[in-house]
Parts: structure tokens; sequence; C-alpha cells
């Protein structure tokens, strides 16, 4: 059962210097509910090389693992795990009722909607404060805890600070989540926000397999605390003792003030544990 609900735009103040991130700088947006502030991100120079790797859990082969009992699906499972295909999502139409709106608010302009075989989002952050703060929506996917999931996603924008990603173990008011996400200038990066923080568990990095303007594949496999991340099948990272136990999952994406971007969302696969 696919769980849909309005998305919610948020702040976070985003102040980089041209080689060293700004740890604990002063928020100053809240969301527009007025209900939490959220700070700044801390993030590493787009330069920085990858120091960790990770266990291989698609076939080298490339051959499509079959799908256990569940819904069918002709697209590559995201995981070898025996786990039961739950979504399987190629957007020919919009039978499983993906959220449809428009939005103008003070922090941004979009509008998403299913449109020629991809979940369509249009997307544009006003200019609020400055130029000093990024717009960040999300739009959920599915609920599960345990879980392989994998989405194809073309990121049309000429501003490299834009990213979207997977949000996971998200409660249900978005208070808490991991988030894996790319970024336009060919880097990745993993984080939680909780108790009104950013924190960065694998720091913003470089990764050549990216494809700016190009569609890529994120992969997230989740068991227990221990996550692992692909970016177009290729294993980029692990991290392990994740303790959040919420089960919401959100397609999420940002932009910096005055920024636009068009995120084709498609090609959604997941397996679930329970």
């Amino acid at each position: 059962m696919i769980h849909k609900s309005r998305s919610i735009i948020v702040l976070l103040a985003l102040i980089l210097t041209a080689c060293s991130s700004a740890a604990g700088a002063t928020p100053t947006g809240s969301v527009n509910t007025g209900t939490q502030v959220v700070p700044s991100k801390t993030v590493e120079p787009a330069g920085a090389e990858p120091s960790a790797t990770s266990n291989a859990a698609i076939a080298e082969s490339g051959e499509t693992p079959a799908a256990p009992a569940g819904l069918e699906c002709s697209l590559p499972l995201p995981s070898e795990k025996d786990w039961p295909v739950t979504l399987c999502e190629t957007f020919d139409d919009n039978q499983n009722n993906w959220l449809v709106e428009s939005q103008d608010n003070s922090y941004s302009t979009y509008s998403i909607d299913v449109v020629d075989g991809a979940y369509m989002l249009d997307y544009t952050a006003k200019a609020f404060a400055q130029f000093k703060q990024t717009a960040l929506s999300w739009f959920p996917v599915t609920q599960a805890q345990d879980f392989a999931l994998s989405v194809t996603t073309l990121m049309d924008s000429e501003f490299q600070s834009n990213s979207w990603g997977i949000a996971f173990r998200a409660d249900e008011n978005m208070d808490s989540f991991f988030l894996f996400s790319i970024y336009n200038d060919g880097t990745y990066a993993f984080e939680i926000y909780e108790n009104g923080n950013w924190i960065p568990l694998i720091s913003q990095r470089v990764f050549g397999g990216i494809q700016p303007g190009e569609p890529n594949k994120l992969t997230v496999v989740a068991e227990g605390g221990d996550f692992s991340f692909y970016i177009n099948d290729e294993p980029v990272n692990t991290f392990s003792g994740g303790l959040l136990t919420n089960n919401g999952i959100q397609l999420l994406v940002s932009a910096k003030e005055g920024a636009s971007a068009t995120y084709s969302f498609d090609n959604i696969v997941m397996q679930s544990a329970s």
C-alpha cells in the first residue's frame, strides 16, 4: 500500500566557504507550519575522495534475480535478498495514486504529476533569505523498515548545488530520517536529520559514476542498522549502526534560493522484508 500525503517544504541554511564547511551555523529559517527549525547541513568540499568501500549485493553478471512471491516486476531488482517485490512502478499510468499537486508558497513553486511515463517534478526555489538558504521538499513513496529500493531519476538543471535522494526510516512528521542523496556536481552524501540537527554520516564526496544531465539510479538496502548504497548499480558505501526505527520512505529534492530543476523519477522498485 502506497501512503500518500501532501509534501512539506522546509528550509535549511547552507553556508559554504571555498574550501571548508560551516559547522554549527545558526539556523534562520523554519518550516512553513512554524513548528520546527532546520539548522545548517555540514558538507565537505566536493573534491573529497571516497574513503570507504561496501559489499556488493548486485550480481556482477548483470542478470536480473528472479522475483520472489509478491508483485510481478520486469525491472531489475535492487537486491539478491529473498524479499518479495512490494512496489514496481514504471509510471505508465497513475493507478497507484501518486501525489499530484501544484504549490506556490513563500519558499518555492512546483508542480508534480505523472506525465509521459515518469513522475515529473518542476521545481523552483524562491529568493527569500538573501540567497543564503535552500528549499527542501519531500514526496511520499511507501513504508517499510527493512527493504531494498532503487529509483532512477533525471535531474535536469544548470545549478550544481541541486540534489535529490531517498529519505528512509522517517517518522510521520519528518522530524527524523536518514537521507542518501546525489548532487548535480557529481557528489553524494549520507546524513541523518534528528533533534533539529543535520549530522553527516558519510560526508559529501565525489563518485565518478554519477552522470550529471543523465538518468542516475540510486539504490538503498536497509536491514536492521546496516545500510548499503549504490549508484548506477555500483557499490559506493556502507553504514552500520543506524538506530532510527520508523518506516517512512520519501523522495526528497533540494535547491538553493533562485535555483530550479526538473526531476523525472522513474522505475521505482522495492523489495521489503515484511
